[in-house]
């Protein structure tokens, strides 16, 4: 009688172990990236300017950070990691847009938020485990805050057209200018974190 009970209590938790085992355990992974662009354009700092260059990236990925500039989106202004500001021309010379490290009322901004970007649940960690996966940021669209240019637009110029043999040479770059227009806008996006499944 005792040896049919133990025999009864074993099926079942063999049965258990063996369906535990079929699944990898997973924990909740996260690299902050404070990634900066539009669609498959990336804003890479540069001495006097930013700019924004070519660069393909599926959101799911960590971006290596050797092929990354990261910045800090924060209102009112725009930083990178070097400590410069994204700023205009308070008096109105003309709509470029530059780098300084000077920080006053031309490197303010107002943020015009067009959606909330947030991690979906990780389908490989398995239904109801808490774990994300993907991008958190948003996209929205920025306009001068102060001065002559005041509710102007941040925009990109268009990009190059194709070149022939352009492989092998240094990625297209947009330059920033502000201009009046809300269409002619670019509806930036900021990545501040991608969050993953990371199995044992």
């Amino acid at each position: 009688m005792k040896q049919r009970v133990a025999w009864q209590l074993l099926g079942p938790v063999a049965a258990l172990l063996l369906f535990a085992g079929s699944f990898h355990a997973a924990i909740q992974g996260k690299v902050s990236t404070c990634w900066l662009g539009a669609g498959d354009w990336q804003l890479r700092e540069g001495e006097k300017e930013a700019r924004l260059v070519g660069f393909k990236w599926n959101r799911l990925d960590d971006v290596p950070r050797w092929k990354r500039d990261c910045w800090f989106v924060s209102a009112p202004t725009i930083k990178s990691e070097s400590g410069k500001f994204l700023s205009y021309d308070l008096k109105g010379r003309e709509p470029s847009v530059y780098l300084t490290k000077d920080k006053g009322d031309h490197t303010r901004w107002l943020f015009e938020i067009v959606e909330r970007t947030r991690p979906q649940d990780a389908k490989s960690a398995g239904k109801g485990s808490g774990i994300k996966e993907g991008a958190d940021g948003y996209t929205f669209r920025v306009l001068a805050a102060e001065g002559r240019f005041k509710n102007w637009y941040l925009a990109a110029e268009d990009p190059p057209k194709e070149e022939k043999g352009r492989k092998g040479k240094e990625p297209a770059r947009r330059r920033l200018t502000l201009v009046r227009g809300k269409k002619q806008a670019t509806v930036f996006e900021y990545v501040e974190t991608v969050y993953f499944a990371e199995h044992k």
